[in-house]
């Protein structure tokens, strides 16, 4: 079924994530405020539903589209899939989360060109993002790579995630 009628429906679906890897650093976005949901917020660096149509591994094209760089599936490493159960004032949103990181080299990096719905990306040390999803950590310091300039942040920053979204990143993240 389509996006909106998931949602409306509170039906489980299937959604894409994938994360970018540099060195000991992650990529976050911070989400644009012309999104539909979750306006100004953290998230990992591309996620998004899977259309009635596609296959997890078409989720690539969401890359392309926030990120503004082609690359193909093979070039993915799967972390995870976690059944997760977001509720806000205005929707349940029940997902199938297929999480995948992509290592990205520096030129790589230099050619990202986000979309409208990413306000900005955020570059984050692995150790420092484990500590935070640990709860080791109560804030966390990024950089924003447009200007390098310290961005800190707390869990209440992201999406509204569960305990075991952020406990299953963390240690898996940390493993890689």
């Amino acid at each position: 079924m389509e996006r909106r009628e998931a949602h409306q429906n509170e039906e489980w679906h299937e959604t894409f994530q994938c994360i970018f890897i540099n060195d000991e650093y992650i990529f976050l976005q911070k989400r644009s405020l012309v999104v539909r949901d979750y306006k100004g917020m953290l998230d990992v660096t591309v996620g998004g539903h899977l259309l009635s149509t596609e296959i997890v591994e078409d989720g690539v094209r969401e890359i392309e589209e926030e990120m503004g760089i082609k690359v193909t599936f093979d070039r993915l490493n799967f972390l995870c899939t976690i059944p997760e159960e977001l509720i806000t004032l205005s929707i349940v949103d029940k997902e199938f989360i297929n999480v995948y990181t992509l290592e990205i080299s520096e030129e790589e990096r230099k050619k990202i060109n986000h979309d409208t719905e990413v306000d900005q990306l955020i570059k984050v040390n692995k150790m420092d993002f484990y500590n935070l999803c640990l709860d080791y950590s109560k804030i966390c310091v990024g950089y924003q790579i447009s200007n390098d300039e310290e961005f800190i942040f707390t869990k209440d920053d992201f999406l509204p995630y569960s305990r075991a979204y952020f406990a299953c990143l963390g240690v898996l993240l940390n493993k890689i």
